[in-house]
């Protein structure tokens, strides 16, 4: 014989399935026709996948994009983003590795006034990176959320 050991909730579940709704006496509330689910973190923004990362800022370098120390960036590795999508859509924000053995930095894939693809950093005085050059530049992964504390 197997056991599972089931928390109050799951114990009293198989006893009444449906005990919601064997509650109603009478006619039903219209407000239920309103009743949403939950607002679940990790679903809306995916996180719990293998290919969602999050990522914190540690320091107060990115404020040029808003980002503060203490956000948090939801990473999705899979997010193919291709040339024709970032010229296409408007700027997004991506964890590249320059290859310069400092490490991921967070970029703003954007064109610049000539049209040609760029990596811009937050600080306006660090020089834009071509991507259209010779050197290998790693796109690790794209923000998709950004998660910050207001106050």
């Amino acid at each position: 014989m197997s056991l599972s050991i089931l928390g109050r909730h799951d114990r009293l579940a198989h006893l009444l399935p449906e005990a919601k709704e064997l509650r109603i006496t009478g006619f039903q509330s219209p407000a239920e026709d309103e009743a949403e689910g939950r607002l679940s973190l990790d679903a809306l923004t995916g996180l719990g996948a293998p290919h969602i990362w999050v990522v914190a800022v540690t320091d107060d370098s990115l404020i040029g994009f808003g980002l503060y120390q203490g956000d948090h960036l939801v990473v999705d590795r899979s997010y193919a983003l291709t040339i024709g999508d970032a010229r296409t859509y408007a700027a997004r924000l991506v964890v590249v590795d320059l290859g310069d053995g400092s490490g991921y930095r967070v970029r703003m894939m954007t064109s610049d006034e000539g049209g040609r693809l760029v990596l811009r950093a937050a600080n306006r005085f660090t020089p834009d990176v071509s991507l259209e050059c010779e050197e290998a530049i790693e796109v690790w992964g794209t923000v998709t959320w950004i998660i910050g504390r207001v106050g």
